[in-house]
């Protein structure tokens, strides 16, 4: 399926669950929207650019461009910028409700608070998995953040899943929003895992600008085998950082340098090759 229709799918989900929000469809959308608001201003202080504003019965969908062009801790304050208004909303209407008694006031420290919480969740698409998913990539390889990701994310489908029954045999009560909740991030974590690999490659595309705008990047060394293919090596690159592989064959012995541009271009050309075949082919070409 196309990445515009599954947003679409996407959308008719999250307007399901709007609908069984029934009465607090107003106040969630009004929490919502300063939720976004939010994430458009501490991204705008920290460089990053929104293109794409969009404003729907159902909610609100920020596109933010240039942002994998931040420094981690920047995108860390973009996406925890939008759950953090919806718990300080929570706490100021909390202080208000020692003052004026009214199930307004409490409606908006429980959605608040809700929103809060369920934004922190790591699973995809909320903003607790992206910033799960920088704080990993700082520790381990890309692709094994996104397997640990993943992961997580369905676990925390699946739980959604099994308390919309629960809440039918223990309370009699169908949920709608917990079943469709759960539903939409299986979705979308099995649309992540799908598109992982060219996100891969889009983000080494994007250190050429992050190059440009920071003036330096880190640098990333790492021996690998001459057997394994290509592909493999994408699995191993650091997405932060420029990576260089030393290619060694049985006996320790470097056959080859190979730099992150030079595998996109080899992968590009050739396909999913093995290193000793393409050191072959280098070799050819060189003489």
């Amino acid at each position: 399926m196309k990445r515009g229709k599954r947003l679409f799918v996407a959308e008719l989900l999250l307007l399901a669950v709007l609908f069984s929000m029934n009465k607090h469809t107003i106040r969630a959308f009004i929490s919502i929207f300063i939720h976004e608001i939010c994430h458009i201003i501490v991204a705008n202080w920290k460089g990053s650019q929104f293109s794409k504003f969009q404003v729907h019965i159902y909610g609100t969908r920020v596109k933010l461009s240039n942002l994998d062009e931040l420094l981690d801790k920047d995108k860390i304050k973009i996406y925890i910028a939008g759950p953090a208004i919806n718990l300080f909303i929570s706490g100021m209407f909390f202080c208000i409700n020692f003052f004026v008694d009214s199930n307004i006031v409490s409606e908006f420290i429980l959605i608040n608070l809700g929103l809060f919480l369920f934004n922190m969740i790591p699973a995809y698409p909320l903003d607790g998995a992206r910033i799960l998913e920088i704080i990993l990539s700082n520790k381990m390889f890309y692709k094994k953040v996104q397997s640990i990701m993943s992961q997580v994310s369905y676990a925390f489908g699946l739980c959604f899943i099994i308390l919309f029954f629960l809440f039918i045999l223990k309370v009699g009560e169908i949920n709608l929003s917990l079943l469709i909740s759960g539903i939409l991030i299986w979705y979308i974590t099995y649309s992540q895992q799908k598109t992982s690999t060219y996100i891969l490659m889009g983000n080494i595309f994007m250190k050429r600008n992050k190059l440009i705008r920071n003036k330096y990047l880190d640098n990333r060394i790492i021996s690998v085998y001459y057997k394994q293919g290509l592909v493999n090596l994408m699995s191993i690159i650091d997405k932060n950082r420029f990576n260089t592989f030393y290619v060694l064959n049985d006996d320790l012995k470097l056959l080859f340098i190979m730099h992150e541009d030079e595998l996109i271009e080899a992968l590009k050309v050739y396909g999913n090759i093995s290193l000793e075949e393409y050191s072959k082919k280098r070799l050819g070409k060189s003489i």
